[in-house]
């Protein structure tokens, strides 16, 4: 097993620990770990918790391609929003092991974050050119028939619009609780349940939201 100095170590460490915090947020296996609720702590802490869980990777002195993961995602963002934006960007795309995290999705985040109302907007757009097309009220996107999935997760699942304009569209409307009742469905069970659990971390400005949504529905 190779080592590291007292620097390198704590900064892999904050990079693993805030991603042990957050894939339970989004993963754990009874859906019942908050982040915002413990405050990203866990049963387990310290550099020890995280040599052990390298061990587990390295084998006859290997350097564990986990240790490099983290020990490189702690030296490429030096503090904890960083790193939990870094994850966000890969859990929303339900990428959650870290030998498959994707630097292209990464920047892609960022570029969406950087104009969020900008793709909101391009987003509310593509909504309506549906609704238009299929002769649909913008109510109709959350309907429940049967077991079909409504619209508005068919738009998300296909990325038609992102799944922050799904959470902006909850935050303002309330819609997922209303589907949670009327369908039992699991595909969308893992969708709402991503959703809600990424909602927390998207703030935005109701008012300026509202009007962006409002102003490109009213058009004829």
């Amino acid at each position: 097993m190779m080592t590291m100095n007292n620097s390198a170590l704590q900064t892999t460490y904050e990079a693993w620990y805030t991603y042990q915090g957050l894939y339970a947020h989004f993963k754990s296996a009874d859906r019942r770990y908050d982040y915002f609720k413990y405050n990203g702590k866990l049963k387990f802490s310290g550099i020890a918790s995280m040599e052990k869980s390298f061990i587990k990777h390295e084998h006859n002195g290997n350097f564990s391609m986990q240790r490099k993961i983290f020990q490189d995602l702690g030296n490429k963002f030096t503090n904890k929003e960083a790193l939990i934006f870094f994850y966000l960007s890969q859990f929303t795309n339900n990428i959650m092991y870290p030998s498959l995290f994707d630097s292209d999705i990464y920047d892609e985040y960022v570029e969406r974050m950087n104009n969020f109302y900008l793709y909101l907007e391009q987003d509310v757009d593509r909504i309506k050119r549906y609704t238009d097309k299929y002769d649909m009220f913008f109510n109709d996107l959350f309907n429940v028939d049967g077991i079909n999935h409504p619209v508005i997760m068919k738009l998300s699942l296909s990325k038609t619009i992102s799944l922050e304009t799904f959470v902006v569209l909850d935050k303002l409307l309330g819609f997922i609780s209303n589907i949670d009742k009327a369908l039992n469905d699991p595909i969308w069970k893992d969708h709402s349940f991503l959703a809600k659990n990424y909602e927390p971390f998207v703030k935005i400005d109701e008012k300026k939201s509202m009007k962006i949504i409002r102003d490109i529905l009213m058009k004829g």
